[in-house]
Protein backbone atom coordinates (compact mmCIF):
# COMPACT_ATOMS: atom_id res chain seq x y z
CA UNK A 1 0.00 0.00 0.00
CA UNK A 2 3.00 2.12 0.61
CA UNK A 3 4.74 1.63 -2.40
CA UNK A 4 1.46 2.40 -4.17
CA UNK A 5 1.35 6.07 -2.31
CA UNK A 6 4.61 6.85 -3.23
CA UNK A 7 4.20 6.38 -6.75
CA UNK A 8 1.17 9.14 -7.16
CA UNK A 9 3.10 11.83 -4.81
CA UNK A 10 6.49 10.98 -7.24
CA UNK A 11 4.44 12.76 -10.03
CA UNK A 12 5.32 16.03 -8.71
CA UNK A 13 7.80 18.29 -10.94
CA UNK A 14 6.14 17.40 -13.99
CA UNK A 15 4.62 19.61 -16.52
CA UNK A 16 1.30 21.15 -16.38
CA UNK A 17 -0.68 18.51 -18.53
CA UNK A 18 0.81 15.81 -16.18
CA UNK A 19 3.02 14.44 -18.37
CA UNK A 20 6.57 12.87 -18.09
CA UNK A 21 8.60 15.51 -19.66
CA UNK A 22 10.01 14.26 -23.23
CA UNK A 23 8.94 11.42 -25.38
CA UNK A 24 12.35 10.55 -24.98
CA UNK A 25 12.77 10.10 -21.41
CA UNK A 26 9.44 7.65 -21.68
CA UNK A 27 10.58 5.80 -24.09
CA UNK A 28 13.91 4.84 -22.48
CA UNK A 29 12.12 4.10 -19.26
CA UNK A 30 10.11 1.69 -21.23
CA UNK A 31 13.17 0.02 -23.00
CA UNK A 32 15.07 -0.06 -19.77
CA UNK A 33 12.77 -2.54 -18.49
CA UNK A 34 11.87 -4.50 -21.40
CA UNK A 35 15.40 -5.99 -20.93
CA UNK A 36 14.52 -8.34 -18.26
CA UNK A 37 14.90 -5.71 -15.33
CA UNK A 38 12.73 -7.01 -12.04
CA UNK A 39 9.46 -5.90 -11.85
CA UNK A 40 9.12 -2.41 -9.56
CA UNK A 41 7.15 -2.82 -6.25
CA UNK A 42 4.11 -0.66 -6.45
CA UNK A 43 1.45 -0.23 -3.21
CA UNK A 44 -1.90 1.21 -3.28
CA UNK A 45 -4.22 1.81 -0.78
CA UNK A 46 -7.80 1.46 -1.20
CA UNK A 47 -11.28 0.92 0.58
CA UNK A 48 -13.96 -1.75 0.20
CA UNK A 49 -16.59 -0.87 -2.95
CA UNK A 50 -14.17 1.97 -3.74
CA UNK A 51 -14.70 2.84 -7.38
CA UNK A 52 -12.26 5.29 -7.69
CA UNK A 53 -10.10 2.73 -6.06
CA UNK A 54 -11.06 0.43 -9.24
CA UNK A 55 -10.43 2.80 -11.37
CA UNK A 56 -6.84 3.71 -10.27
CA UNK A 57 -5.97 -0.27 -10.26
CA UNK A 58 -7.56 -0.23 -13.69
CA UNK A 59 -4.68 2.25 -14.64
CA UNK A 60 -1.91 0.89 -13.40
CA UNK A 61 -3.04 -2.60 -14.97
CA UNK A 62 -2.46 -0.61 -18.56
CA UNK A 63 0.89 0.94 -16.60
CA UNK A 64 2.11 -2.92 -16.34
CA UNK A 65 1.56 -3.59 -20.00
CA UNK A 66 4.25 -1.55 -20.41
CA UNK A 67 6.66 -1.30 -17.81
CA UNK A 68 6.56 -4.49 -14.93
CA UNK A 69 5.03 -4.30 -12.05
CA UNK A 70 4.52 -6.03 -8.92
CA UNK A 71 1.02 -4.01 -7.22
CA UNK A 72 0.27 -4.69 -3.65
CA UNK A 73 -3.17 -3.60 -2.51
CA UNK A 74 -4.31 -2.62 1.14
CA UNK A 75 -7.16 -1.88 2.64
CA UNK A 76 -6.81 1.43 4.67
CA UNK A 77 -8.06 0.49 7.84
CA UNK A 78 -5.71 -3.00 8.09
CA UNK A 79 -2.70 -2.46 10.92
CA UNK A 80 -0.70 -2.13 7.74
CA UNK A 81 -2.71 0.33 5.43
CA UNK A 82 -2.67 2.63 8.49
CA UNK A 83 1.26 2.16 9.39
CA UNK A 84 2.23 3.36 5.79
CA UNK A 85 -0.55 5.92 5.87
CA UNK A 86 0.63 7.47 9.00
CA UNK A 87 4.52 6.84 7.65
CA UNK A 88 3.92 7.84 4.08
CA UNK A 89 1.90 10.95 5.10
CA UNK A 90 -1.02 9.88 2.11
CA UNK A 91 -3.97 12.12 1.80
CA UNK A 92 -6.70 10.69 1.05
CA UNK A 93 -7.63 6.94 -0.78
CA UNK A 94 -6.75 6.02 -3.25
CA UNK A 95 -3.07 6.54 -2.79
CA UNK A 96 -0.61 4.65 -5.04
CA UNK A 97 3.18 4.60 -4.20
CA UNK A 98 6.37 3.94 -6.02
CA UNK A 99 9.82 4.35 -4.11
CA UNK A 100 9.38 6.88 -2.12
CA UNK A 101 6.87 9.08 -4.04
CA UNK A 102 3.05 9.24 -3.11
CA UNK A 103 0.31 10.04 -5.65
CA UNK A 104 -2.45 11.30 -4.02
CA UNK A 105 -6.30 11.11 -5.56
CA UNK A 106 -6.35 14.94 -5.21
CA UNK A 107 -3.75 14.91 -7.17
CA UNK A 108 -5.00 13.66 -10.38
CA UNK A 109 -8.60 14.34 -9.57
CA UNK A 110 -10.10 11.01 -11.16
CA UNK A 111 -8.28 11.76 -14.54
CA UNK A 112 -7.02 8.28 -15.45
CA UNK A 113 -4.53 10.05 -18.49
CA UNK A 114 -2.81 12.21 -15.69
CA UNK A 115 -2.73 9.19 -13.14
CA UNK A 116 -1.19 7.42 -15.73
CA UNK A 117 1.35 10.10 -16.82
CA UNK A 118 2.42 10.90 -12.74
CA UNK A 119 2.95 6.71 -12.84
CA UNK A 120 5.30 6.46 -15.31
CA UNK A 121 7.19 9.65 -14.21
CA UNK A 122 7.53 7.96 -10.74
CA UNK A 123 8.77 5.00 -12.27
CA UNK A 124 11.12 6.96 -14.04
CA UNK A 125 12.59 8.72 -11.09
CA UNK A 126 12.52 5.12 -9.56
CA UNK A 127 14.99 4.03 -12.12
CA UNK A 128 17.46 7.02 -12.29
CA UNK A 129 17.54 6.26 -8.14
CA UNK A 130 18.17 2.09 -9.43
CA UNK A 131 21.02 3.01 -11.71
CA UNK A 132 23.17 4.01 -8.81
CA UNK A 133 22.10 1.18 -6.06
CA UNK A 134 23.67 -2.61 -6.59
CA UNK A 135 20.56 -4.05 -8.17
CA UNK A 136 17.27 -2.99 -9.63
CA UNK A 137 15.49 -3.59 -6.02
CA UNK A 138 16.32 -0.67 -3.21
CA UNK A 139 19.43 0.45 -2.36
CA UNK A 140 20.25 -1.90 0.48
CA UNK A 141 17.43 -4.34 -0.06
CA UNK A 142 15.69 -1.98 2.49
CA UNK A 143 12.26 -1.05 0.90
CA UNK A 144 10.84 2.55 1.21
CA UNK A 145 9.05 2.00 3.77
CA UNK A 146 11.77 0.47 5.90
CA UNK A 147 14.20 3.71 4.92
CA UNK A 148 11.18 5.95 6.27
CA UNK A 149 10.53 3.70 9.49
CA UNK A 150 13.66 5.01 10.95
CA UNK A 151 12.82 8.51 10.26
CA UNK A 152 8.99 8.53 11.14
CA UNK A 153 7.07 7.26 14.40
CA UNK A 154 4.30 4.74 13.88
CA UNK A 155 0.77 4.98 15.31
CA UNK A 156 1.57 8.93 16.83
CA UNK A 157 -0.87 12.02 16.18
CA UNK A 158 1.32 13.28 13.37
CA UNK A 159 -1.20 12.66 10.99
CA UNK A 160 -3.44 15.61 12.85
CA UNK A 161 -4.58 18.24 10.82
CA UNK A 162 -5.83 21.61 12.60
CA UNK A 163 -7.98 22.10 9.84
CA UNK A 164 -9.66 18.57 9.95
CA UNK A 165 -9.77 19.25 13.46
CA UNK A 166 -11.58 22.39 13.31
CA UNK A 167 -13.90 20.71 10.43
CA UNK A 168 -14.72 17.85 12.84
CA UNK A 169 -15.78 19.93 15.38
CA UNK A 170 -17.96 22.19 13.76
CA UNK A 171 -20.16 19.19 12.33
CA UNK A 172 -19.94 18.31 16.26
CA UNK A 173 -21.88 21.49 17.08
CA UNK A 174 -24.30 21.49 14.51
CA UNK A 175 -25.18 17.66 15.50
CA UNK A 176 -25.63 19.45 19.11
CA UNK A 177 -27.34 22.55 17.61
CA UNK A 178 -30.90 21.08 17.67
CA UNK A 179 -34.49 21.57 19.51
CA UNK A 180 -33.73 18.39 21.24
CA UNK A 181 -31.32 20.26 23.39
CA UNK A 182 -32.82 22.92 24.39
CA UNK A 183 -35.90 21.72 25.61
CA UNK A 184 -34.53 19.43 28.18
CA UNK A 185 -31.70 22.14 29.07
CA UNK A 186 -34.38 24.74 29.49
CA UNK A 187 -36.52 22.00 31.88
CA UNK A 188 -33.76 21.08 33.89
CA UNK A 189 -32.35 24.85 33.90
CA UNK A 190 -35.78 25.75 35.36
CA UNK A 191 -36.17 22.62 37.54
CA UNK A 192 -32.59 23.04 39.43
CA UNK A 193 -34.07 27.39 39.82
CA UNK A 194 -36.67 26.52 41.06
CA UNK A 195 -35.88 23.69 43.36
CA UNK A 196 -32.75 24.87 44.94
CA UNK A 197 -32.51 29.06 43.59
CA UNK A 198 -28.81 28.82 43.02
CA UNK A 199 -26.95 29.48 40.06
CA UNK A 200 -23.74 27.57 41.41
CA UNK A 201 -25.96 24.33 41.28
CA UNK A 202 -26.98 25.54 37.68
CA UNK A 203 -23.13 25.73 36.53
CA UNK A 204 -22.36 22.00 38.09
CA UNK A 205 -25.63 20.18 36.42
CA UNK A 206 -23.94 21.66 32.85
CA UNK A 207 -20.78 20.51 33.30
CA UNK A 208 -21.38 17.23 34.87
CA UNK A 209 -24.69 16.81 32.28
CA UNK A 210 -22.51 17.72 29.54
CA UNK A 211 -19.38 15.37 30.50
CA UNK A 212 -22.47 12.31 30.39
CA UNK A 213 -23.08 13.01 27.29
CA UNK A 214 -19.59 13.71 25.88
CA UNK A 215 -18.90 10.01 27.67
CA UNK A 216 -21.07 7.86 26.50
CA UNK A 217 -20.48 8.88 22.78
CA UNK A 218 -16.64 8.80 22.83
CA UNK A 219 -17.15 5.20 24.00
CA UNK A 220 -19.48 4.48 21.38
CA UNK A 221 -17.27 6.09 18.51
CA UNK A 222 -14.63 4.21 20.18
CA UNK A 223 -16.15 0.85 19.83
CA UNK A 224 -17.66 1.66 16.22
CA UNK A 225 -13.87 2.26 14.97
CA UNK A 226 -12.78 -0.64 16.27
CA UNK A 227 -15.54 -2.55 14.37
CA UNK A 228 -15.00 -0.39 11.11
CA UNK A 229 -11.44 -1.94 10.66
CA UNK A 230 -13.00 -5.34 10.54
CA UNK A 231 -12.86 -5.62 6.61
CA UNK A 232 -16.83 -7.61 6.55
CA UNK A 233 -18.29 -4.74 8.39
CA UNK A 234 -16.56 -1.71 6.71
CA UNK A 235 -17.72 -3.65 3.18
CA UNK A 236 -21.13 -2.89 3.89
CA UNK A 237 -21.05 0.32 6.37
CA UNK A 238 -21.28 2.05 3.30
CA UNK A 239 -24.11 1.11 1.98
CA UNK A 240 -26.19 0.61 5.19
CA UNK A 241 -25.18 4.63 6.56
CA UNK A 242 -26.41 5.97 3.07
CA UNK A 243 -29.75 4.81 3.76
CA UNK A 244 -29.35 5.84 7.65
CA UNK A 245 -28.73 9.21 6.46
CA UNK A 246 -31.62 9.48 3.48
CA UNK A 247 -34.08 8.41 6.17
CA UNK A 248 -32.96 10.53 8.82
CA UNK A 249 -32.43 13.30 6.42
CA UNK A 250 -36.23 12.96 4.95
CA UNK A 251 -37.16 12.40 8.69
CA UNK A 252 -36.56 15.73 10.33
CA UNK A 253 -37.58 17.63 6.66
CA UNK A 254 -40.95 16.09 7.54
CA UNK A 255 -40.68 16.87 11.14
CA UNK A 256 -39.98 20.76 10.00
CA UNK A 257 -42.99 20.52 7.93
CA UNK A 258 -45.29 19.03 10.98
CA UNK A 259 -43.56 21.55 13.45
CA UNK A 260 -44.33 24.51 10.91
CA UNK A 261 -48.60 22.98 10.22
CA UNK A 262 -48.47 23.40 14.04
CA UNK A 263 -48.32 19.17 14.39
CA UNK A 264 -46.52 17.22 17.42
CA UNK A 265 -42.91 16.28 16.66
CA UNK A 266 -41.79 13.39 15.54
CA UNK A 267 -39.06 13.41 18.16
CA UNK A 268 -40.80 13.97 21.01
CA UNK A 269 -38.59 13.69 24.49
CA UNK A 270 -40.77 14.48 26.64
CA UNK A 271 -40.97 10.39 27.72
CA UNK A 272 -38.06 11.40 29.31
CA UNK A 273 -38.57 13.88 31.51
CA UNK A 274 -39.63 12.48 34.66
CA UNK A 275 -36.39 10.65 34.61
CA UNK A 276 -34.50 13.90 34.30
CA UNK A 277 -37.10 15.40 36.97
CA UNK A 278 -35.75 12.44 39.29
CA UNK A 279 -31.87 13.53 38.93
CA UNK A 280 -32.65 17.12 39.46
CA UNK A 281 -34.63 16.12 43.05
CA UNK A 282 -31.41 14.00 44.38
CA UNK A 283 -29.03 17.19 43.32
CA UNK A 284 -25.87 14.66 43.36
CA UNK A 285 -23.43 15.40 40.36
CA UNK A 286 -23.42 11.74 39.76
CA UNK A 287 -27.49 12.12 38.86
CA UNK A 288 -26.33 15.30 36.59
CA UNK A 289 -23.63 12.72 34.68
CA UNK A 290 -26.33 9.90 34.47
CA UNK A 291 -28.86 12.21 33.03
CA UNK A 292 -26.53 13.70 30.79
CA UNK A 293 -25.69 9.55 30.02
CA UNK A 294 -29.42 9.40 29.26
CA UNK A 295 -29.89 12.45 27.11
CA UNK A 296 -27.27 11.42 25.06
CA UNK A 297 -29.37 7.77 24.11
CA UNK A 298 -32.71 10.38 23.93
CA UNK A 299 -30.62 12.48 21.32
CA UNK A 300 -29.90 9.91 19.02
CA UNK A 301 -32.70 10.34 16.32
CA UNK A 302 -31.74 14.07 16.58
CA UNK A 303 -27.75 13.67 16.15
CA UNK A 304 -27.60 9.73 14.98
CA UNK A 305 -27.18 10.12 11.12
CA UNK A 306 -24.38 12.73 11.23
CA UNK A 307 -22.57 10.93 14.20
CA UNK A 308 -22.30 8.10 11.95
CA UNK A 309 -21.06 10.06 9.00
CA UNK A 310 -18.33 11.22 11.40
CA UNK A 311 -17.03 7.90 11.84
CA UNK A 312 -17.15 6.41 8.65
CA UNK A 313 -15.15 9.77 7.89
CA UNK A 314 -12.51 9.53 10.66
CA UNK A 315 -11.93 5.64 10.24
CA UNK A 316 -9.53 5.67 7.39
CA UNK A 317 -7.46 7.22 10.09
CA UNK A 318 -5.42 5.27 12.49
CA UNK A 319 -6.93 4.09 15.89
CA UNK A 320 -4.94 6.89 17.93
CA UNK A 321 -5.64 9.87 15.34
CA UNK A 322 -9.32 8.21 14.90
CA UNK A 323 -10.07 8.62 18.84
CA UNK A 324 -8.45 12.41 18.69
CA UNK A 325 -10.90 13.28 16.16
CA UNK A 326 -13.73 11.56 17.98
CA UNK A 327 -13.10 13.67 21.06
CA UNK A 328 -13.04 17.02 18.98
CA UNK A 329 -16.32 15.89 17.82
CA UNK A 330 -17.93 15.18 20.70
CA UNK A 331 -16.45 18.60 22.56
CA UNK A 332 -18.46 20.56 19.44
CA UNK A 333 -21.51 18.40 20.48
CA UNK A 334 -21.65 19.08 24.22
CA UNK A 335 -20.33 22.63 22.79
CA UNK A 336 -23.60 24.13 22.30
CA UNK A 337 -24.82 23.12 26.00
CA UNK A 338 -22.02 24.66 27.79
CA UNK A 339 -22.55 28.04 25.76
CA UNK A 340 -26.52 28.00 26.45
CA UNK A 341 -25.95 26.89 30.13
CA UNK A 342 -23.43 29.30 30.93
CA UNK A 343 -25.95 32.24 29.75
CA UNK A 344 -28.77 30.49 31.46
CA UNK A 345 -26.24 30.77 35.16
CA UNK A 346 -25.12 34.16 34.06
CA UNK A 347 -28.90 35.10 34.67
CA UNK A 348 -30.81 34.72 31.06
CA UNK A 349 -34.31 33.57 31.83
CA UNK A 350 -35.44 29.79 30.82
CA UNK A 351 -38.49 31.01 29.36
CA UNK A 352 -36.33 33.22 27.03
CA UNK A 353 -34.18 30.16 25.61
CA UNK A 354 -37.42 28.11 25.47
CA UNK A 355 -38.94 30.83 23.22
CA UNK A 356 -36.39 30.97 20.42
CA UNK A 357 -36.45 27.17 20.88
CA UNK A 358 -40.09 27.57 19.45
CA UNK A 359 -39.04 30.50 16.91
CA UNK A 360 -36.33 28.36 15.10
CA UNK A 361 -37.07 24.81 15.58
CA UNK A 362 -38.49 24.49 11.83
CA UNK A 363 -35.47 26.12 10.57
CA UNK A 364 -32.89 23.99 12.84
CA UNK A 365 -34.85 20.84 11.68
CA UNK A 366 -34.88 21.55 8.10
CA UNK A 367 -31.29 23.07 8.22
CA UNK A 368 -30.57 19.56 9.36
CA UNK A 369 -32.33 17.45 6.97
CA UNK A 370 -31.50 19.20 3.95
CA UNK A 371 -27.66 19.08 5.07
CA UNK A 372 -28.34 15.09 6.12
CA UNK A 373 -29.61 14.76 2.35
CA UNK A 374 -26.60 16.17 0.34
CA UNK A 375 -24.19 13.97 2.66
CA UNK A 376 -26.36 10.61 1.47
CA UNK A 377 -24.78 10.51 -2.21
CA UNK A 378 -21.11 11.74 -0.77
CA UNK A 379 -20.45 9.25 1.46
CA UNK A 380 -22.11 6.48 -1.35
CA UNK A 381 -19.92 7.73 -3.66
CA UNK A 382 -17.01 8.03 -1.67
CA UNK A 383 -16.60 11.96 -2.18
CA UNK A 384 -15.27 12.74 0.84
Amino acid sequence: MASLFGCIHAAGGEGADGGIGSSTSQLALVEGYASGADPVEVIIIISPGCPKCAAAERTLEKVGQTVPLNVSSYYYYTDEGHRIIDQLNARDIPAIIIGTEVIDYRDYGGDASILENKALRALHNQSQRSETAPSIGFPGNTSPIQQREDALPGYDLQDLSLSTALAVTAGGFVAGFNPCLFGILVFLAASILSTSGKRRELIMMVVFFSFGIFSMYFLFGLGMQRLLHSEAIAATFRYALTVLLLAAGLSQVIDAILLKQGKASLFRTDWALQYFQAGVEKGRFSSYFLAGALFSLVKIPCVGGLYLAILDLISAKSYFVGAAYLMFFNLGVILPIIVVGGFLALGMSPDRVDRFRKDHRVGMRLFTGLMLLVLAPLIYWQII
